[in-house]
Order: structure tokens, then C-alpha cells, then sequence
């Protein structure tokens, strides 16, 4: 441990000390995350912009704006616009500039009031298909509530204008047999709120990712330090030292750990006191995986060092594999969006199990929910450690 610890420290502080590695290590990842989490947006939300163009002369096409317009949550996923111009809406949605459009025609009311079909036109951006759906079937739903309430409309008036309906009490209808009435409200409907999982805005998304990419990209720079010293012959002088080989070769590589253990906690208070990303309520759950990939980062970085000659080729064949194991675990898309063919990638990849990890704990999970999370980085991490300890050529 007496030396173990110094050269652990040395090592941590000659990387700290290199511009482009923290570059790499820090800044990289707090732009990445704040252009993407930018761009597909800060919260889980679509806030979509559609538009409504009412050409209907009558009260129907007023009431149904005003039903869409009032509709409690809807403004929370649309951005919604009341347009008079038709053909300019139909321009906007081709460009791309709406997300998707509805077009009430002029006689609406009146061929309600005749009984008679009618369309409503509904627009959508095909390069927005998922939100243009989700406008689409708004609608779809709007238009049977309202011809469902059209129909009873018709049925009672109806059944008001025979000589048994105009004696019926309110709230009942007649049988028509002159028997038993029946209560229209015999019917109930019970409102049931789902408990669903706690949502994950795309900023905290890809801070999730990012941060379980940068920290293999960060562990490179331990593999570089590790291929200099052995170049430069510093190593071999260290092993014809007192030293233990073993002591010389973990001290090494706890401080690589140590590097990726302090990469992982500025990247946790940076995106969460610039970006507001939440990582969820559980911070031991949170700081227990990133310590356990910090684990992996620094097995990861002994392997590099074992299977690359020189730091070009550890500049090849590093992003080369972070760049897979962060493709197939989930830093880029949803890893459930992958084909199946790559679950033995995933399987094997620190990524995946620290971003789903995080994940787990952002949607309001707890140490016990990661557990397996955290074993398999640590397995992962030993693994990698011990092949590299195996196949490293120290002269």
C-alpha cells in the first residue's frame, strides 16, 4: 500500500495536468449533452407546433376548436395555433414547419344537421410521423366523442317526440312497451390514475449517456501514461526498483480509478447544477454505479495498455471499442431499439449496464434495483484488469 498509493497520485496528477485530456474527459461530454438534450428537447414533453383552421360557418366547427383548445393537458403536448388561411397551413406542414394540422370545412354544421358524411382533414409532417400520430389519433378520438354525442342527442330527441317520451321523468327513457323504465344513468364511469414510472427528461437521458461513454474515453489516457513509461523505459526502471511488480502495476491502475472516479463526480454536479439534469432522490445508487464503472474504465484502460504497442495504436483500437460498447449500450439511442443480434455486445459492455443503471435510479430506483447493475461493472472491471495484468508486456 506504501507504494501503491504515490504512484497512484503521480499518475492521477501528470493526466489532470493535460489540457487535452480533461477536454476529452469533461468538456466534451457537458457539450455533448447539452446540444443533444437541446435539440430533442429539455423535457419528456413533445411540444409539438399544430395548427387549426376552422372554415365552418356554423357552431359546430367553434365548438370543436374550442374543445381541442381547452382540453385539459393537451397544451402540454402540443403548441397548438388558430390559422384562418388553409393553403398557408398546407405550405407550413410540407415545409416542416408545423408538426401537423387540422382543417375544419366550410359546411360542417350543415351537413351535420342534414345527417349526412363528412371528412375532416387532418395534415402531417412525414418527417414527424411518431407527434403527427399522436395529433391524429387526438382527433380521431375527438371526432367519435363528438359523434357519439350527436347520436344520444338524436336518440332522445327522438324518443321526446313519442307520446310516452314527453310523460317520462328525467334521468329515465321509455321502454317503448310502456313497462319499466330505465335509468339512463345506470352506467358509471370510475376514473382510475395509473401509477406509472417516473419520466425521464432527453437532457437527463443523455447525461446518462454521455457521462457512461466519457468515462472509458477518460481511462485511454491511463492506457497512454501506461505505453509512454514503457517507451520511455521509466517503467522498466520502476520494476528493477524494491517495488513489487503487482504494486507497481495496481498502483497504476488505482490511479486511473481514481481519475475516473473524480471525472464521474464533476460530471454529476456539472450537469446538475448547469443543465438541471436530476439523477433521482437515490445519490448512493447514483454514486455506487458510477464508482463501480469507474471500476470498469480503469480494467478497460489496463487491457488497452496490454494489447497496444504504441499510443497510436491505443488511439485506433480505444474509440473504436468505446464507440461500440457505447452504440450497443445505450449512450446513442434506447438500447431496446437495437436489434436482438446485438444482446452479446450489450452484455459485455460497461455502458450499457451503467446507463440503464442510471437510468433505473433517475425513474425513482433504489440500491437494491441496481445491485446486479453494479455487480456486473465490477465483474467487467476485473475481467478486463486481469487480461490485461496477463497479456502486458512491461519492456
Amino acid at each position: 500500500m506504501g507504494t501503491l498509493l504515490p504512484i497512484a497520485g503521480k499518475d492521477a496528477k501528470i493526466i489532470g495536468r493535460d489540457r487535452a485530456a480533461l477536454l476529452v474527459m469533461l468538456a466534451m461530454p457537458l457539450a455533448l449533452i447539452f446540444i443533444l438534450g437541446s435539440a430533442l428537447g429539455s423535457t419528456a414533453e413533445f411540444d409539438a407546433k399544430v395548427a387549426i383552421v376552422n372554415l365552418d360557418s356554423g357552431d359546430t366547427g367553434a365548438l370543436f376548436v374550442e374543445g381541442l383548445t381547452e382540453a385539459e393537458g393537451l397544451d402540454k403536448i402540443f403548441d397548438i395555433e388558430i390559422r384562418e388561411d388553409a393553403e398557408e397551413v398546407r405550405s407550413d406542414v410540407e415545409k416542416g414547419n408545423l408538426t401537423a394540422a387540422l382543417i375544419i370545412p366550410v359546411d360542417l354544421t350543415e351537413k351535420i344537421a342534414a345527417a349526412e358524411p363528412i371528412s375532416l382533414e387532418v395534415l402531417q409532417d412525414p418527417g414527424s410521423q411518431i407527434t403527427g400520430g399522436v395529433w391524429a389519433g387526438v382527433i380521431r378520438a375527438a371526432v367519435s366523442n363528438a359523434s357519439a354525442q350527436i347520436i344520444v342527442g338524436r336518440t332522445v330527441a327522438e324518443a321526446m317526440q313519442t307520446p310516452g317520451g314527453a310523460s317520462s321523468p328525467p334521468g329515465t327513457a321509455g321502454s317503448g312497451t310502456g313497462g319499466e323504465a330505465v335509468a339512463l344513468d345506470i352506467v358509471k364511469v370510475v376514473e382510475v390514475e395509473a401509477e406509472t414510472e417516473k419520466r425521464v427528461s432527453m437532457i437527463s437521458y443523455y447525461a446518462a449517456g454521455m457521462t457512461g461513454m466519457f468515462l472509458l474515453f477518460g481511462s485511454m489516457f491511463g492506457a497512454f501514461s501506461f505505453v509512454k513509461e514503457r517507451r520511455e523505459q521509466t517503467l522498466a526502471r520502476m520494476l528493477v526498483s524494491p517495488a513489487p511488480k503487482m504494486a507497481i502495476v495496481g498502483g497504476k491502475s488505482f490511479g486511473i480509478l481514481m481519475l475516473a472516479a473524480g471525472q464521474f463526480i464533476l460530471l454529476l454536479v456539472g450537469t446538475t447544477l448547469l443543465f438541471g439534469v436530476d439523477w433521482g432522490e437515490n445519490t448512493l445508487a447514483t454514486v455506487a454505479i458510477g464508482l463501480a464503472e469507474a471500476v470498469a474504465a480503469a480494467g478497460f484502460a489496463m487491457t488497452l495498455a496490454a494489447l497496444g504497442k504504441t499510443e497510436r495504436a491505443i488511439g485506433g483500437l480505444g474509440p473504436a471499442l468505446i464507440m461500440l460498447f457505447a452504440a450497443t449500450g445505450g449512450s446513442m439511442i434506447p438500447a431496446e431499439f437495437l436489434p436482438s443480434w446485438l444482446l452479446p455486445v450489450q452484455y459485455v459492455s460497461p455502458p450499457y449496464w451503467a446507463v440503464n443503471g442510471f437510468l433505473e435510479v433517475m425513474r425513482g430506483g433504489d440500491l437494491s434495483d441496481v445491485a446486479l447493475n453494479i455487480v456486473v461493472l465490477l465483474v467487467i472491471g476485473l475481467a478486463l484488469f486481469l487480461f490485461g495484468v496477463w497479456r502486458l508486456r512491461y519492456e
